[in-house]
């Protein structure tokens, strides 16, 4: 009679879990390439930004992906440090990440800011 019982639970068990999805890029995200064989630059920080949003959004009309979000979070933190973005200046070791399960979607964007000497 257990063993009737212990396929049902573990059936239940097995069924009310529910899957995280992680999708990940690191590297070039232009088509210019850079080589830094001499030490001619300074970084000027580590930043990341990062947005969430619900899945089970109704309307997503004149909205922002979240990627464009996380990156913006991104400059505003830079911002708050003193680093923009001009001039010599670049992003490098880019890493776009997105984590989704059933109720949410969270992107971070983690870029290392350099300027040229």
């Amino acid at each position: 009679m257990k063993k009737f019982l212990i396929l049902p639970v573990l059936l239940i068990v097995l069924a009310s879990c529910k899957p995280t999805r992680y999708v990940g890029n690191f590297g070039q995200i232009s088509q210019t390439q850079v080589v830094l064989s001499e030490a001619n630059f300074n970084n000027l920080g580590n930043f990341t930004g990062m947005a969430t949003e619900k899945t089970n959004k109704a309307n997503i009309r004149d909205q922002q992906g979240l990627v464009a979000l996380a990156r913006q979070d991104f400059l505003k933190k830079a911002n708050a440090a003193g680093v923009t973005l001009n001039g010599s200046r670049t992003l490098i070791n880019v890493s776009v990440d997105v984590v989704k399960n059933m109720k949410r979607v969270t992107v971070s964007f983690t870029a290392d800011i350099i300027e040229f000497k």
